[in-house]
């Protein structure tokens, strides 16, 4: 069965127990980067120590993040690409493994509703994903008094920087842009907020929302039709699945996937800022969006400053 603990921001905390269903019939939708959806009634239940009783409870992984050396060659072949027309952005990401058996879930879940209350926490219990945690800065589509929204979050700079570069406003078009193709495609008045910045822990992000007034779309088909986000992804999503697919060398499972609540109010989060859990400790996931204004020793440190931020919330057992 899949359980999912979650806190939406400005809600309550919610335990998910969700058995599979049918795609109309749906509450609940899990998808992973590359899979296809899958489909859940999600009854609620009551927050119970037994969520944690056999959370990370898989051995440790087989594949091994890249080093810096391999990180920056990635993304140098990115930009050549680039170069040469065949994508505009793409975004490239990366595994790093911690080797921390005393890592304690429910303490850690626990400090990230705490430092993270502008994001989505969640923790993730899957017969087939093993058991996933983090804290989402990127809503992919959630039900508005007009109609819905999407967020186009994009650029990435430490807190309290100055100004924003010429790579990170690109960065963003690109995704606002194609979030905005996106909801016209099904109809309805699209309008977009003022662009601003999006406070996410130790780093900003680049924060546009697109909204419709179009009130009797399919929302599921919409979060189809949003997922991957250049954001996630890179521009065009084929060609730019297809340099993921040859260069990452790994399989990105629930991370830059979504998971969405289509109850009364709709509500779809980008799985980003993951950590998957196991016995041994924890793998971390970061990425960061590949333009020509890409600087590869940049874009690495993008990525440590992502995983560091996870890794300093990790709460350690004291078995002394």
């Amino acid at each position: 069965m899949l359980e999912v603990l979650l806190r939406i921001p400005n809600q309550n905390i919610r335990m998910l127990h969700c058995r599979p269903s049918d795609a109309e019939r749906a509450t609940f939708v899990l998808r992973g980067f590359s899979k296809k959806a899958s489909h859940y009634i999600a009854e609620n239940k009551s927050e119970t120590g037994d969520f944690w009783s056999d959370f990370a409870d898989q051995p440790k992984p087989e594949t091994q993040g890249k080093i810096a050396e391999e990180y920056q060659e990635m993304v140098q072949s990115a930009i050549k690409e680039i170069e040469q027309q065949v994508v505009q952005k793409v975004v490239l990401s990366r595994q790093f493994f911690w080797d921390c058996p005393n890592a304690n879930a429910q303490e850690t879940f626990n400090a990230l509703l705490k430092f993270y209350p502008t994001c989505t926490v969640f923790a993730i219990k899957h017969p087939e994903y093993g058991s996933w945690m983090g804290a989402s800065p990127e809503v992919l589509l959630e039900s508005t008094e007009l109609g819905y929204r999407s967020m186009s979050l994009a650029g990435t700079r430490l807190k309290n920087a100055t100004r924003w570069g010429n790579k990170e406003l690109e960065e963003q078009k690109f995704v606002t842009n194609e979030v905005h193709r996106s909801l016209k495609a099904f109809g309805g008045k699209i309008s977009r907020d003022k662009q601003t910045t999006f406070n996410a822990g130790p780093v900003e992000h680049l924060l546009t929302w697109i909204n419709t007034d179009n009130h009797s779309l399919d929302s599921k088909s919409l979060v189809e039709e949003l997922h991957p986000t250049p954001a996630i992804c890179g521009s065009p999503a084929e060609k730019a699945q297809e340099f993921i697919a040859q260069y990452e060398g790994y399989d990105r499972s629930l991370y830059a996937g979504y998971f969405g609540l289509f109850e009364q109010q709709v509500h779809a989060t980008v799985l980003l800022r993951s950590m998957q859990w196991f016995t041994s400790g924890v793998q971390f996931y970061a990425g960061g969006g590949i333009t020509k204004d890409s600087v590869p020793l940049d874009e690495w440190m993008e990525t440590e400053h992502k995983i560091s931020a996870l890794k300093e919330l990790i709460q350690i057992n004291d078995n002394r």
